[in-house]
């Protein structure tokens, strides 16, 4: 955990295997137990509606774009190169939150991986 990474998550993968007698299984397997990470919420820059206008219905933040920023030395260190994929799914270990991967990018500083919350289903 640092300043620039002020949260700790871990990183998971769901694999699906088929068997004969039960279709198709799911597993998920933890990639990365413990890792430093930013947590950022994307907000849409640009064009801003008139008051006249009636507002968007699709503005809460649990439908917005997440970003999530995690250095490249530790995904390396714990991933190799092969890294995050999309789909993968980022919790954040102090409250739970789950995140989707939607894309993911490397920079030479850090993981950029563009996330949406994810709800399991029950």
């Amino acid at each position: 955990m640092s300043f620039l990474h002020p949260f700790t998550v871990s990183i998971s993968r769901t694999a699906y295997s088929s068997t004969s007698t039960d279709g198709l299984t799911q597993s998920e397997t933890v990639i990365v137990a413990s890792t430093s990470a930013s947590i950022q919420l994307k907000r849409d820059k640009g064009f801003s509606a008139p008051t006249a206008f009636p507002a968007p219905t699709n503005t809460s933040a649990s439908m917005a774009a997440w970003m999530i920023y995690i250095p490249l030395t530790t995904a390396i260190n714990a991933l190799g190169m092969a890294g995050i994929k999309d789909g993968d799914l980022i919790t954040d270990l102090a409250d739970g939150r789950q995140f989707k991967a939607d894309a993911c990018e490397y920079t030479p500083i850090e993981w950029q991986i563009a996330c949406t919350p994810y709800k399991p289903t029950a």
